[in-house]
């Protein structure tokens, strides 16, 4: 499988995440709240959020991040203008900006090119399309650990080198559901079942944080697990498809979080992540595709 898909790996652990400093920037309460609940379960040691650019610059000075993920379209200043004005610190030195640097992170629901290419003008380092899971979240900070971009400053751009293509298709909903691109190396089979043992595991620590399975949260469980049948399909892997199905089929038939036992849904991610990692239906795996 390509890099470009950026994949999280199980080998980031809470204890990897621990040290960071994470802003999170929304004006919509709801989101800033799911995405700061999914980056606490995952083990980001300090979560700060602000409503609109003109906060997060307050935040920025204040408690330094090590990270930004930021809305693009919000009241005052959006996350365009507030990756400008970061970014231009680099030029013109900026009190309040400690770290003209500093990797951005864009969730949005725009897709069009048009935007993507101002975005990548002003100094976004990546990319995360809503609706978003956990993982989609997850591979940008690994991406920006472990891969970090050069910072280029020049009178015509600062920001990220963007010579490293970014590819938008993994982080959005899927092209089509029953038609994903099979995956036949090794390291590919790997890398999507590695992405599915972190998705779940994202899932479990989210449930745990936030008490309960409410609206949002149900509606993450059943996009990850859509993200999780694509997977499967791609590595043909009948038995994990037929178990992320069989959530969706319960998600959709309850509707409502009231109604939702959470001991199906932890039944349901119990057994799929049993499927993962049991080496005898590896063999069987093996067998039906020779």
């Amino acid at each position: 499988m390509s890099d470009r898909r950026r994949l999280p790996s199980s080998s980031l652990t809470p204890g990897d995440l621990s040290g960071l400093t994470v802003l999170v920037v929304d004006d919509h309460a709801n989101t800033v709240r799911l995405i700061g609940d999914v980056l606490r379960a995952a083990g980001v040691g300090d979560v700060y959020t602000a409503s609109d650019g003109l906060a997060a610059r307050e935040v920025l000075y204040h408690r330094q991040p090590d990270i930004i993920f930021t809305d693009s379209k919000m009241p005052l200043m959006d996350g365009m203008e507030l990756t400008r004005s970061i970014r231009r610190a680099a030029i013109i030195p900026d009190a309040r900006v400690p770290n003209p640097e500093v990797p951005i992170v864009m969730v949005t629901s725009e897709r069009s090119a048009g935007h993507v290419h101002r975005a990548r003008l002003a100094g976004v380092n990546e990319f995360v399309i809503k609706p978003f899971t956990p993982a989609a979240l997850l591979s940008r900070i690994q991406l920006v650990l472990t891969k970090p971009r050069p910072f280029i400053v020049s009178e015509a751009y600062v920001g990220p080198d963007r010579r490293r293509r970014l590819e938008l298709n993994y982080s959005g909903p899927m092209r089509r559901g029953n038609d994903p691109v099979e995956v036949a190396d090794a390291g590919g089979r790997s890398e999507a079942r590695d992405t599915i043992r972190v998705e779940l595991d994202a899932m479990r620590r989210l449930i745990t944080a936030r008490g309960a399975v409410d609206r949002p949260t149900l509606q993450m469980i059943h996009r990850v697990m859509q993200h999780t049948v694509f997977r499967a399909r791609q590595v043909r892997d009948k038995a994990v498809e037929w178990a992320a199905v069989a959530l969706v089929e319960y998600v959709d038939s309850v509707g409502l979080p009231e109604l939702c036992d959470p001991a199906v849904i932890d039944g349901h991610f119990t057994t799929i992540a049993n499927l993962l990692g049991s080496e005898e239906l590896d063999d069987m795996r093996k067998v039906a595709a020779a």
